[in-house]
């Protein structure tokens, strides 16, 4: 059963992200025009300021323009600087956050810093009357300016951390719905499984009297066995498990010997080989820990060829780690690149019949149980697929 949602879910993140990087550009083209108009309304004001003040001054005057500077524009909020004609020594200023003092060298070098970072957004206006240049007027935005400049930044962050605060959010509540319907799956499976082997159980003791002989009974013995032990297994998910430090090769090994009891249904040219690097011990579950393993041998063996399908199953300690690596190699048919993000997540399957279950219990009982990882290492169809358990070891 295919999840054709899964498929497309990249192009939908696509979308989305350029959906937000379009609204995100034209919110800040917008506030950006809008300051663009301001700063030119400012810029005319202050060609309004310099003719008022060029026209207050004569010609002939070379006192300090200050006093005339403060009785006209005393009141505006423009943060500016008037400096003189040669040498650009700041005379007077306004709205800069400098005491209107006596003027300091340590006073002129800050004012003076000020202007050339003035002069970098707006172009100094020049003072001039009857053509004689009385100096300049060096201004910056206003308050109202900057905080429209910082709008579209501050909207933009406060979306981006409801959205991050909506998406933890949403994770959280969609891993606890997906944990209850695992649990109750399970729980349920486990219940339904119950009731015939219990009946299953007893014919066989009663053909135990009757036939004693029969070798056939003893293998329907282990089959019946085998079901109860799934059935145990099932009825653990969502219970807490019991640990404890177990050998890997001996758990690892018995899932191995599990199926080469079945190659001969699965195809004459399939092999299973266990290479294990060592022995290595780590804290697991040995009932639900197999399981994974199995589960892993049993997709592997879905997508090999029952001409030449090779199985191979290593175990290695990584270097400068504590980590045992296992990883499930196989010559099958592989997985598109396209589909590795989903081969977790329930539901999805290649297969026409699979339920899309198999990897994802898996990954559950790797991560969420023994805190491990499981990911797809390689996949080049028909050469090698490589699926690895990561463990810490003991």
């Amino acid at each position: 059963m295919k999840i054709s949602i899964y498929r497309h879910s990249s192009n939908i993140k696509r979308l989305l992200l350029v959906l937000a990087i379009v609204l995100i550009f034209s919110l800040l083209r917008y506030s950006q025009n809008i300051v663009n108009k301001l700063r030119d309304d400012l810029t005319n004001m202050m060609r309004f300021y310099a003719t008022v003040y060029a026209q207050a001054a004569t010609e002939e005057s070379n006192q300090d323009f200050s006093f005339i500077f403060d009785q006209i524009i005393r009141k505006s909020s423009i943060p500016m600087i008037i400096s003189s004609e040669i040498d650009k020594n700041p005379t007077a200023w306004r709205g800069v956050g400098i005491k209107e003092i006596e003027l300091t060298d340590d006073t002129r070098t800050i004012l003076e810093k000020m202007m050339k970072e003035m002069d970098s957004a707006n172009a100094p206006i020049p003072l001039i009357y009857n053509d004689y240049n009385l100096g300049y007027i060096h201004y910056g935005d206003t308050n109202l300016i900057r905080q429209l400049v910082m709008l579209p930044y501050v909207e933009i962050s406060v979306v981006f951390l409801f959205i991050f605060l909506g998406y933890i959010s949403f994770q959280l509540i969609r891993s606890s719905e997906k944990r209850s319907i695992w649990v109750g799956m399970a729980k349920e499976t486990a219940h339904q499984l119950g009731t015939p082997l219990t009946s299953l159980m007893g014919w066989v003791e009663l053909l135990k009297t009757e036939a004693p002989d029969n070798h056939h009974i003893d293998e329907l013995t282990n089959d019946i066995k085998r079901l109860e032990k799934v059935t145990n297994r099932f009825s653990r998910i969502g219970s807490t498990p019991n640990f404890k430090v177990t050998s890997l090769n001996p758990v690892i090994q018995e899932a191995v010997d599990y199926y080469r009891r079945r190659l001969p249904q699965l195809g004459p040219g399939v092999s299973i080989t266990f290479q294990p690097g060592g022995e290595h011990q780590a804290v697991i579950n040995r009932d639900l820990f197999t399981w994974a393993i199995e589960n892993l041998i049993k997709n592997a063996l879905d997508a090999v060829s029952q001409l030449n399908g090779k199985i191979l199953i290593t175990t290695q300690l990584l270097k400068n780690s504590r980590q045992v690596a296992i990883d499930i190699t196989d010559n099958g048919k592989g997985i598109p690149s396209k589909d590795w993000k989903n081969i977790f997540r329930p539901g999805y399957s290649t297969k026409k019949r699979g339920w899309g279950l198999g990897l994802s219990l898996t990954m559950r009982i790797i991560k969420e149980y023994h805190h491990g990882k499981l990911q797809l290492l390689k996949s080049k169809p028909s050469e090698k697929t490589v699926m690895r358990i990561l463990i810490k070891c003991k």
